[in-house]
């Protein structure tokens, strides 16, 4: 996407969420409140929309991963969107991986409700067609991203990435 569209909470939003991670990641469904999700979600909706997130164990989001990316991997955000036109109604389903985002909160020491809100900001904005394969690409999403999470009250998801000193190759782009 190369033009940014207003967002506005005016946006019609059908909102499934499923949790289907276990009894281990108890703490992160009662994290994960109806109210909390819409939010987010509504924060970084560029048009109507009808989203599913699917929170799950190590086990789904590796199969799907290595599935639909060939990467036998869990990773932490999986977006599938269903749109084939700009002019198709925003659809689509976000499979959030809770253990690799739990691992990856406590490796950069930041919240679990930080690092969520982040990743479901940026499935979202995939849902819209958003990506970060290219450069410039990259920019304008990562830029979108800290313009909304820091609207809502959280962090630069990104600022150890900008920093000058910071920029090596282990603080590449995660999601």
């Amino acid at each position: 996407m190369s033009e940014r569209a207003s967002r506005s909470p005016r946006h019609a939003l059908t909102l499934t969420h499923q949790f289907v991670a276990g009894s281990a990641f108890a703490t992160h469904k009662a994290l994960l409140t109806r109210t909390t999700l819409r939010r987010w979600v509504q924060a970084a909706l560029l048009a109507d929309a009808e989203l599913t997130l699917r929170f799950v164990g190590a086990e789904e989001g590796q199969s799907l991963n290595r599935g639909y990316r060939g990467k036998d991997y869990a990773t932490n955000v999986l977006t599938f969107a269903y749109a084939q036109h700009d002019s198709d109604p925003v659809t689509g389903d976000i499979v959030l991986c809770c253990p690799v985002v739990e691992r990856e909160a406590n490796e950069q020491g930041i919240t679990l409700e930080a690092h969520y809100a982040h990743l479901i900001v940026h499935g979202v904005l995939h849902a819209q067609g958003y990506d970060h394969e290219a450069d410039d690409e990259a920019q304008e999403m990562e830029g979108l991203e800290t313009e909304i999470l820091t609207g809502l009250g959280y962090a630069d998801p990104y600022w150890v990435e900008k920093s000058p000193k910071s920029r090596t190759p282990a603080n590449t782009r995660r999601a």
